[in-house]
């Protein structure tokens, strides 16, 4: 058998002894008379034409061999990719800006002590929204925070998340968090999210200042809030600051009031899709008495152009120039960043959402944010490496971490880390209301899927615009599914 450039046993012959030779430079060490055997098991097996092929096979394994062997000596085996060169994981989380210095510090003291670097990212809630769908491309993260509900339940029945149970299994890290805060990150019996953040209800800011000077106290009923939209009106002050740029700002109204109203089978339905969940009548009032507010002027003139995520928002309650703010209580860490004198100065107090006449809701009951979950992406490059920065967030470091930046940890033994704190009177009195709460439902529009959520906070920045009645609002959700 013959080719162009002549018959192919010569030109076989020719590349293995240059490959013989480059194996002979490769070994400084080797012993002469080894190759020397390998050259003369070659020229007589050459002769034998018909066992050529073999030949050059068994050679050139040979000569790899003993190059790699001799390359090597005295080299400590290669160590699995997860632990090997230094990488980088990219972790993404929802922070308000200027509020994270704890994950801040996590992310300094495992970059100073692994091998793998911690590349962190954050991001507003919005834009937040979007970016998550790029989980499981090779854009997206290595582990990112999430609020648990239907998006972290959809990526791990598709499989795209590492399973944490023996993580969360580990004494010294499921142990030490509430079992309320860990169910969250639970889908179908498996942990697939870890705690990273504080607990997070919704409650009703305000500034002492401002109430002291027209001389009232916050309102513990819905009636008294709608007295003071009207009396901070006539002082010219925005009764309740809203950033209505931002469609989930809005939605802890129609939220609070639903389930004042209803109670917490109001959100169930809603989160299962039960039929009919948005035509219930707890619903309906809710979406009319949210209305009516914007209507009545108690959120200014210029809400809907107003945004939370630049800190216009708070702000404006901050300053004085509005009186209430309905907010989680990430807004206290907001505030200490953004206007550090109006936390200082004790004008900034809370207290939860107003009990409704004739509803029958529990006035003890939360909705918010029960917390954030770190969860890992399967198939990463430093897949281990990256379940154990996850792990960190169960350090005494990272939660005493959270606690001076102002934040409740969903811990078991949270009263005694907050206790002598520099922000222990808020802190302790979150941490009251979440323990004393019969009922803390997930927000919405993290309970809800991606697509039915974006329909939500669009329906109602059109609710709220008047650009949709209840009913309308209520007909559109419906047709979401």
């Amino acid at each position: 058998m013959v080719d162009e450039e002549g018959p192919v046993d010569d030109r076989l012959a020719q590349e293995l002894a240059a490959t013989l030779t480059q194996a002979q430079d490769a070994l400084p060490a080797a012993d002469p008379g080894a190759i020397g055997t390998i050259r003369r098991r070659y020229r007589r097996k050459r002769r034998q034409r018909a066992g050529l092929a073999s030949l050059a096979v068994a050679v050139l394994v040979l000569a790899v061999t003993l190059t790699g062997a001799e390359l090597t000596r005295g080299v400590p085996p290669a160590p699995p990719a997860d632990e090997g060169a230094r990488g980088t994981i990219r972790v993404w989380a929802i922070t308000q800006p200027g509020t994270e210095p704890a994950l801040r510090k996590l992310v300094n003291r495992y970059n100073r002590s692994a091998g793998v670097d911690v590349d962190l990212t954050t991001f507003g809630n919005e834009e937040y929204k979007e970016k998550l769908r790029e989980v499981g491309s090779p854009d997206g993260p290595d582990v990112f925070a999430s609020w648990g509900g239907a998006k972290l339940t959809r990526l791990a029945s598709e499989g795209r998340l590492v399973d944490l149970t023996p993580l969360r299994d580990e004494p010294g890290v499921g142990g030490r968090f509430l079992p309320s805060a860990l169910a969250g990150g639970v889908v179908d019996g498996r942990q697939y999210g870890i705690p990273m953040g504080g607990t997070q209800p919704v409650v009703l800011f305000y500034h002492k200042g401002v109430f002291a000077e027209a001389g009232v106290r916050p309102p513990g009923s819905y009636a008294e809030l709608l007295s003071l939209v009207e009396t901070f009106k006539a002082r010219k002050v925005t009764p309740i600051s809203l950033g209505g740029a931002q469609g989930w700002t809005e939605l802890m109204w129609v939220m609070y009031l639903a389930e004042r109203i209803g109670g917490p089978s109001t959100t169930a339905d809603i989160v299962a899709g039960r039929p009919g969940a948005w035509s219930k009548p707890a619903v309906a009032q809710a979406l009319r008495e949210a209305r009516a507010l914007a209507e009545r002027g108690a959120f200014g003139a210029d809400f809907a152009s107003t945004s939370y995520d630049d800190g216009t928002a708070s702000g404006l309650l901050a300053s004085g120039r509005a009186a209430m703010q309905l907010m989680g209580t990430w807004e206290y860490p907001t505030q200490l960043a953004r206007n550090p004198d109006f936390v200082a100065g004790g004008d900034l107090g809370f207290v939860p959402f107003p009990t409704v006449s004739g509803g029958v809701g529990d006035p003890a009951d939360l909705v918010g944010v029960p917390t954030n979950y770190f969860s890992v992406v399967a198939g990463g490059r430093h897949s281990a490496a990256a379940v154990e920065f996850v792990r960190a967030v169960a350090s005494d470091d990272y939660l005493d971490a959270l606690v001076a930046d102002g934040e409740v940890p969903p811990v078991a033994d949270a009263a005694d880390r907050l206790r002598g704190t520099e922000h222990a009177a808020f802190a302790t009195s979150v941490h009251e209301l979440v323990t004393r709460a019969p009922s803390y439902g997930l927000a919405w529009d993290q309970a809800l899927e991606p697509a039915t959520a974006t329909a939500l906070v669009d329906n109602l920045r059109r609710l709220f615009q008047a650009e949709l009645s209840p009913e309308q609002f209520a007909a559109a959700m419906a047709e979401t599914g």
